[in-house]
């Protein structure tokens, strides 16, 4: 079934522990929000997220590197839409939102591994997860799908969120098995 999705409560805890760091409120914020694998996410500068205006856009669309589509029009949470404010009203619209401490130098954005170390690091410092390894940053791309699949049962939809091409390969990502669809079955009576 691949890694775990964190749980709605996790996301708030860690928006709360989180909430004066700005890489790391970032990268939960949007991680969670847009549901894009680490070489997209990662990738996105302040003008996908920020208006020439100077205000936060309140959806963000992003051509994805592996598939080569380009998502749907995503939209921003209120956490996400607050965070954009906060930390990159001052950012010049062509910088990488991810930047690192020492991108002043290499003018590029965090690696994956970077964003690898920093998920693992919230999980067991500030959640108290010790086994971090069935976690990862996919954990983000995976919570919001997650989350919408457990409250509407509605794999087609995620599928289109996620770029996805096939349900059956969504049916494997959310890990729904013929046991939960039996289940399901079971509880509709007509």
């Amino acid at each position: 079934m691949g890694k775990s999705p964190l749980n709605a409560n996790q996301v708030k805890t860690l928006r709360k522990l989180l909430e004066d760091k700005p890489l790391d409120s970032l990268l939960l914020n949007l991680g969670v929000d847009l549901m894009l694998r680490s070489s997209d996410l990662l990738q996105l500068r302040v003008s996908s997220v920020m208006n020439e205006s100077g205000t936060p856009k309140t959806e963000v669309k992003v051509k994805q590197k592996k598939t080569g589509k380009t998502t749907l029009n995503i939209p921003l949470s209120p956490n996400s839409i607050k965070v954009i404010k906060r930390f990159l009203s001052d950012r010049e619209l062509d910088d990488y939102i991810f930047k690192g401490q020492l991108s002043h130098l290499s003018r590029k954005p965090i690696t994956t591994q970077q964003y690898a170390r920093i998920v693992k690091r919230w999980l067991k410092n500030l959640l108290g997860i010790e086994d971090v390894d069935r976690y990862s940053t996919h954990s983000l791309r995976k919570t919001k799908p997650t989350v919408i699949y457990d409250r509407t049962k509605n794999v087609d939809a995620v599928r289109r969120l996620l770029g996805q091409s096939s349900v059956t390969a969504t049916s494997a990502y959310l890990g729904v098995s013929d046991e939960s669809s039996l289940e399901l079955a079971r509880t509709i009576n007509i």
